[in-house]
């Protein structure tokens, strides 16, 4: 049970800067506050700055963390197979680098270069901050659960079985070289992923999934179909046709649309969530 808790999906890291900023300026002011390794006993005029530099350290350390680490192993920072364990494993590296930074910068100022300050700079950043690691993962996973599975409860109440009345029309695809083409009944069109500078368009034919590419930027795809109501931009590297939406999922990560024919899961990104749900209320008068 627990092993299939912690491996639920859970939403990788919001604003990269928004996180820096706030964790960097925590720890200066727990710094100021608390004044812990001895800065209680500094009565020296400059102490203050000594205990900015610890916040200066550990915005360095985030910088590095959540730009470059996560550039390098970009494949385990998958949003996709991002879980619960992996996030609360992730802030625990970040504490420790967080700790090893700020080790040697106190042994850079203070001269003290030993074994056991580098255990007691460990032991005390992960005592202070793997407890609220752990509660504010689970307390934040339950919370988004919880709101996704009610988004997801109402957008199913939406859900109507409606012909749309462009469904017999046929939509052409224009490639952005101006020859290459694709056209496709918009009855047996279910969405098109964007991929790098080309689109895959999947769709059914006779009874089964098909999929096509087709080198064609989103934005571009997005211009071509905008006369059609029924298809909407519900991600950045997605465009569905809604009346293909045959049930609507929500985790902690957010909502996913399950359409027709497909097994395929659709995700939804937070900010487009009431835009589609407005569209398909309107699509449904």
């Amino acid at each position: 049970m627990i092993k299939n808790y912690i491996n639920q999906p859970y939403p990788i890291y919001g604003n990269k800067w928004k996180i820096i900023i706030s964790i960097s300026l925590f720890v200066a002011l727990f710094m100021i506050i608390f004044q812990p390794f001895g800065l209680s006993n500094n009565h020296n005029s400059d102490k203050i700055f000594i205990i900015v530099g610890y916040g200066s350290v550990t915005f360095i350390i985030l910088i590095i963390n959540l730009f470059f680490v996560t550039h390098i192993l970009k494949k385990w920072f998958n949003r996709e197979s991002w879980t619960i364990i992996k996030q609360i494993l992730w802030l625990i590296w970040i504490i420790f680098t967080i700790g090893l930074g700020n080790y040697l910068y106190s042994s850079i100022v203070f001269s003290f270069w030993t074994l056991y300050g580098f255990l007691i700079f460990q032991v005390y950043t992960l005592t202070v901050g793997i407890i609220p690691i752990v509660f504010l993962t689970i307390f934040q996973y339950n919370l988004l659960l919880s709101h996704n599975l009610k988004a997801a409860k109402d957008f199913n109440n939406s859900l109507i079985n409606k012909e749309d009345i462009l469904e017999k029309q046929i939509i052409c695809l224009i490639a952005d070289n101006q020859k290459d083409k694709f056209e496709i009944e918009f009855s047996n069109l279910l969405y098109i992923e964007s991929s790098g500078n080309y689109i895959e368009i999947f769709f059914i034919r006779d009874d089964k999934l098909k999929n096509t590419i087709l080198r064609c930027s989103l934005k571009r795809t997005e211009l071509q179909v905008e006369m059609y109501s029924s298809i909407f931009k519900c991600h950045r590297a997605f465009l569905v046709n809604i009346n293909k939406i045959i049930h609507v999922k929500g985790n902690a990560q957010g909502l996913r649309l399950v359409l027709k024919n497909t097994e395929i899961e659709i995700p939804v990104s937070r900010s487009l969530s009431k835009s589609l749900k407005d569209k398909m209320n309107s699509l449904s008068v």
